[in-house]
């Protein structure tokens, strides 16, 4: 059984005549000023069916409350436009039941001078990020409005000009005038308030006419934390996420702690554990029995929402998939439902050990599967996945910010480096922690969960795991407070922190000064390298590979997952000027050396795209002399002769996509691939991919020849059990 989601183009030779490398959609670039000012918009009821945009007013404070910035106005490019459609799908019936998604916009569909409307009731739009040109990147969509339950009902979000005069948000005095009744009690350990700490938020997180929301914290005891997530919306109610957290970024006594939560609410019981959790130090977990997290003080509408699945992939927010299905059996087999301390589809103690697990690659399986699909069982997988992170020990928390360390504060500070009960292992695994985190095989946590749900929790999670590799990381080799990711013994440790790293300087809010931190840090890794990295070939080795590296060859497929990651980080615009022409360089440099280890049979100095290799020799020159930059290869085709014993040429072009050679096969042995999955062909065909994007010269026509393959559509079928593996050039993907 399958489910279709997206519609693609039939013919694969007129798909690729249509590429084009622009805006995605039909968007065009805006202009103005850049600035990180919300947008709200506020206005008459439109009907329960939907009706033209809601203009409202704009213009209302960011997501710290700080007054508007007044954008420009005019030109063919600011005029009203529709973007796209969410779908939402309440479990209850109901008029004007309260909302909030998070949405990634595609560069110049909402310019400088212009806001986001939506055809509901009431809606507002507050913006976190904004692209280069001012115009929006991601927004939290905060609404109400009438749903029939089990009926999805299609939202469409335009733009319109900006409004001069912002509809007043809703302030924590009205909050506070509500007394929300919300206790936690920890076990024997005590009970805390939210009446406690009203009226002295750490954080307001939202500000706007619909929905704002404050971040509270409520001390347990010197280690234990509760941290409840409070919106409050237009009409009354409110919604909570509440999180256990146990420990601060100082180590300092820590231990773990017994205890079985209970919430509680006016007398009922909103959430309980029912047995006592052992919380170890540094973990933190979430107070649900579903997916979403939230706790409603009154009724919950159980809203779910469906993102355009196409315009995810075209904006550039995550890859672009070749899957045009999703599998049942992929769907029954995703995480639905947190328990504390769960393994769900995270890989538990097989973190670090050889083999595929579904956490690797540049989405793991949840997240590609919910961007291929919008399917409610991957959503639910996406946020349920996010939560269980909780459970690693790599939460760090700075007493003194009440938020992840910056880089700039600690220059000096190293966390343990060794397996023990001071590192960063997950919670479950038998014995204290188990397995470490393992940059090598880290996955992307919490990213997709903040960009589907605007949930501050989930981008905190993504900054902890960042944080926790630098703070984890030597000293001198991440440059102090410079947060350099360029020695991390093997390459595609480097390039899941990049990855990660980058995702975290794309939605750390624009007003939040670590943003930049983590700008700087991706910048100054990618001019590092630039630097490091001079050999003929595009291949990047690490400079502490010698000490464990392949005595024989080199694994060319950690070098694309660092060329595939770059190119996506750079997609986002995330560096800073600064840093922008190396790191230009560096992406050119290795995505050119990519391409001609994808040439056909007339480039005599290329290697052969059908026929990838695990590890191939790339030097004359023995180990460890082999790893140093000036004695590798002097081009592909060197490489490729030693490899198959015979030249590149125009004979090897059989049509056919040859499944990679890492055992004892030899160069004729090398079967016809059947299926797209975790193989080292598809490691280089999806950096290649993402070097399309980069409009890499010789990209785009190397992907056109995977993709005219005779096998190729036999072996992109099997991408609707796995996504992963099958990620395409954006423009392969077409809205309809």
């Amino acid at each position: 059984m399958t489910i279709d989601r997206r519609t693609f183009l039939e013919s694969t030779l007129a798909l690729f005549g249509a590429w084009g490398l622009g805006a995605c959609g039909d968007a065009t670039g805006g202009s103005g000023s850049t600035d990180s000012d919300g947008t709200t918009g506020q206005g008459e009821p439109s009907g329960t069916s939907g009706g033209a945009p809601t203009d409202g007013t704009g213009g209302e404070s960011d997501s710290t409350g700080d007054e508007p910035t007044t954008g420009t106005t005019g030109g063919p490019d600011l005029m009203p436009k529709d973007i796209i459609t969410v779908t939402l799908t309440a479990g209850t019936s109901g008029e004007l039941l309260p909302w909030t998604i998070g949405h990634f916009f595609a560069e110049g569909d909402v310019p400088s001078g212009t806001r986001v409307v939506a055809d509901v009731d009431e809606f507002q739009a507050v913006v976190r990020n904004r692209w280069p040109d001012g115009s929006v990147k991601f927004a939290v969509l905060s609404g109400r409005c009438d749903f029939t339950a089990g009926t999805p009902r299609s939202v469409q979000l335009s733009r319109v000009a900006e409004a001069a005069d912002p509809a007043p948000a809703i302030t924590e005095a009205e909050l506070v005038a509500a007394a929300p009744d919300l206790a936690v009690q920890v076990g024997m350990l005590g009970t805390v308030s939210l009446a406690s700490a009203l009226g002295s938020p750490v954080q307001q997180l939202l500000a706007g006419p619909v929905a704002s929301e404050w971040r509270y914290r409520l001390d347990v005891d010197e280690q234990l934390v509760v941290w409840c997530f409070v919106r409050l919306y237009k009409g009354g109610a409110v919604e909570a996420l509440v999180s256990v957290e146990n420990g601060w970024l100082d180590y300092a006594g820590a231990t773990n702690k017994l205890a079985r939560v209970v919430v509680t609410s006016k007398g009922h019981t909103l959430y309980d554990s029912t047995s006592e959790l052992d919380i170890k130090h540094h973990t933190r977990i979430v107070c649900t029995a579903g997916h979403s997290g939230k706790l409603w003080l009154d009724a919950d509408p159980q809203i779910v929402v469906a993102h355009d699945a196409a315009y995810l992939q075209q904006s550039g927010a995550v890859p672009a998939f070749l899957a045009e299905s999703t599998s049942q059996e992929l769907l029954d087999k995703l995480a639905d439902k947190y328990v504390p301390f769960a393994q769900h589809n995270l890989p538990g103690d097989a973190l670090g050990s050889g083999g595929d697990s579904a956490s690797i690659g540049w989405l793991p399986l949840w997240d590609a599967t919910y961007v291929v699909s919008a399917a409610p069982r991957a959503l639910q997988s996406v946020l349920v996945n996010s939560f269980a992170a909780g459970a690693w020990s790599v939460h760090i928390r700075d007493a003194s910010t009440n938020s992840p360390p910056t880089f700039a504060a600690y220059p000096d500070l190293k966390l343990p480096q060794s397996s023990g009960d001071m590192y960063g292992g997950r919670a479950y695994f038998a014995g204290q922690y188990g397995t470490d985190w393992d940059i090598s095989h880290g996955w992307l946590p919490g990213y997709v969960a903040y960009l589907v749900s605007g949930d501050w929790w989930h981008l905190e999670e993504l900054q902890y795991f960042v944080k926790w590799v630098h703070f984890s990381s030597d000293v001198m080799s991440r440059g102090g407070a410079a947060g350099l990711m360029v020695r991390s013994i093997q390459p595609r440790g480097t390039a899941w922190q990049l990855r990660n790293c980058g995702m975290a300087a794309a939605i750390t809010p624009d007003d939040d000064p670590e943003r930049l931190g983590y700008a700087s840090a991706v910048g100054a890794s990618l001019a590092w390298m630039r630097d490091y990295h001079t050999n003929a070939l595009g291949i990047i080795i690490e400079p502490d590979q010698m000490y464990w590296g392949d005595i024989g060859g080199e694994r060319t497929w950690m070098s694309d997952y660092i060329v595939g990651s770059v190119a996506w980080v750079l997609d986002l615009k995330v560096v800073e000027a600064t840093h922008e022409a190396a790191a230009d360089a560096f992406m050119q440099w290795c995505g050119s050396g990519l391409v001609r280890r994808m040439s056909d049979g007339t480039n005599p100095e290329g290697w052969h795209w059908a026929y990838q290799a695990y590890s191939p020799t790339l030097s004359e020159l023995s180990w460890p002399e082999n790893q140093q930059q000036t004695s590798f290869d002097a081009n592909w085709g060197i490489a490729f002769e030693r490899f198959a014993g015979r030249p590149n040429g125009p004979d090897l072009d059989d049509g056919y996509i040859h499944a990679t050679n890492w055992d004892d096969l030899g160069f004729e042995g090398m079967p016809v691939k059947e299926a797209f999955g975790g193989d080292y062909f598809e490691y280089a065909m999806c950096a290649l991919a993402l070097c399309v994007n980069r409009q890499i010269e010789g990209a785009e026509a190397a992907f056109a020849r995977i993709a005219q393959a005779t096998n190729f559509p036999t072996c992109r079928a099997a991408l609707a059990g796995d996504p992963r593996w099958g990620i395409a050039p954006r423009s392969f993907v077409q809205q309809g």
